[in-house]
């Protein structure tokens, strides 16, 4: 890879994934929200990696996609609030910002490691079937060893906490992360994956510091400089700084550079795969099932539009929901079953996990909690799931969406229902859609999401087509 070539990758990736981090955690949030990076970094590195691996993209794109959700399970809001809440009783920095790097070095690094497994599996020059099927039946075990041993006992209600732990009242599962990223390390080194080691230590590495440079940038935001002016002077003063936004548009920059530069720095590896799909084909072993793929993960869509659904249909009865046994139900639905299929080469589900999904994780929290209030839920519920469909329907109709869509998906749509939620919110809460829009840190966020949105979107028709 050439010097530009090599820069254009790593800028557009950087930027791809600032916005998209952002995003995230304005719409959505959570594990599905950190859908959206993994799969403008796995859809990015997929392009610029050239021969066989370009022609079928969407597999790196859904294995970047599903590879970002494991990390999305670890609260941070009260880790964060370690290093803001200055004089209060639980203000504790160095705690505080050492949590934000260890959880930021295990979310990137984690996702690296499951993108360069699926430009490694492409080529199967490096893991046979067996090794993918083993290993993804085995995800779900390995977390909950993790779990079990570091994230245990924990009861907020009795004040029992485990002997390591960055939130009070939110349960910690870090330790599912970092088993899994051991295991993902065996992995690489018994088969020999330097790929994989390498894109795990460049997310390791960014993520933590980046994590530490953009809480430092939160800081800087909301705080006083020593001589008592503030880093956005006037902004500040008129209330239109987001200092939580400033934290996430760096960390996701810092994330996306991080893999991209150990995905440039790795590339003859690349050239290696493309090499070895040229002369024996691309790997597939889920092509006995591939004709019933779509049936397949039209079930998978239906189970967790269920899950979704259930709990709001048993508040609305009055009833309590465990919420976190729906998320151990929920989690292995969008990733490690179809991270199966995808690892596998399955081009069908890989292109149902891109674009499909991007527009369903937006449409189920649409649909089950951002207008679940609203006197009109039932018809909002019946727009954004007929819509998802429609998606579906066209992705298997057409045979996927090009690379362009697959962004187009993650921007425009996003951005109208950041709006939507904006303008509902601001009504609920008695305040005019003017004040909302304009006098408040929303007016300067959603235009730099505009701005990022037509830079992603112009950047993408260049170099992908449309």
């Amino acid at each position: 890879m050439g010097f530009f070539d090599a820069a254009v990758c790593i800028l557009f990736t950087t930027l791809a994934a600032s916005y998209a981090w952002g995003m995230r955690g304005a719409v959505i949030g959570g594990e599905k929200g950190a859908m959206l990076p993994g799969a403008f970094i796995g859809l990015i590195l997929a392009w610029f990696s050239g021969g066989g691996i370009r022609e079928c993209f969407w597999i790196p794109a859904a294995a970047g996609l599903m590879g970002m959700t494991f990390g999305g399970i670890e609260p941070y809001g009260e880790t964060i609030g370690m290093v803001l809440h200055r004089g209060r009783s639980d203000y504790r920095p160095v705690k505080g910002y050492f949590g934000l790097a260890f959880k930021g070095a295990l979310w990137f690094s984690v996702c690296g490691g499951f993108i360069a497994f699926a430009l490694s599996a492409m080529s199967g020059a490096v893991y046979s079937a067996a090794d993918i099927i083993i290993f993804c039946l085995l995800v779900p075990v390995i977390e909950q060893i993790g779990y079990r041993i570091f994230n245990r006992p924990y009861d907020k209600e009795k004040g029992i906490y485990p002997k390591i732990y960055y939130s009070l009242t939110r349960r910690e599962e870090w330790g599912s992360n970092l088993t899994l990223l051991v295991s993902m390390l065996a992995m690489a080194v018994i088969r020999g994956d330097d790929l994989a080691l390498a894109m795990i230590a460049g997310g390791f590495f960014f993520g933590g510091v980046g994590w530490l440079v953009a809480m430092k940038f939160y800081v800087l935001s909301v705080f006083p400089l020593k001589n008592g002016k503030y880093l956005f002077g006037r902004l500040h003063g008129k209330g239109m700084i987001d200092g939580w936004k400033n934290m996430e548009f760096a960390l996701g920059a810092a994330g996306g550079f991080g893999l991209s530069l150990a995905f440039c720095m790795n590339y003859g590896i690349v050239e290696k795969y493309n090499s070895f799909i040229a002369q024996n084909g691309r790997f597939n072993a889920a092509e006995p099932v591939e004709g019933a793929m779509p049936v397949i993960m039209a079930s998978v869509a239906a189970l967790l539009l269920a899950v979704n659904a259930f709990p709001l249909i048993r508040s609305k009865r009055g009833k309590k929901v465990n919420g976190f046994v729906c998320d151990l139900i929920e989690r292995p639905l969008f990733n490690v079953i179809p991270m199966l299929f995808v690892l596998l080469g399955s081009q069908v589900a890989a292109r149902l996990m891109t674009a499909f999904m991007l527009i369903f994780a937006c449409a189920l929290k649409c649909a089950f909690d951002m207008f679940d209030k609203s006197k009109l839920s039932l018809l909002w519920q019946a727009i954004f799931i007929a819509g998802s469909a429609a998606v579906f329907a066209a992705d298997i109709i057409l045979g996927g969406f090009g690379a362009f869509w697959i962004v187009f998906s993650g921007t425009v749509p996003y951005l109208a229902a950041e709006l939507l939620h904006t303008l509902y919110e601001g009504k609920l809460k008695g305040v005019s859609v003017k004040n909302t829009l304009i006098k408040s840190p929303f007016a300067l966020v959603y235009s730099c999401f505009v701005a990022q949105s037509i830079l992603i979107c112009f950047a993408s028709w260049k170099i992908f087509g449309v």
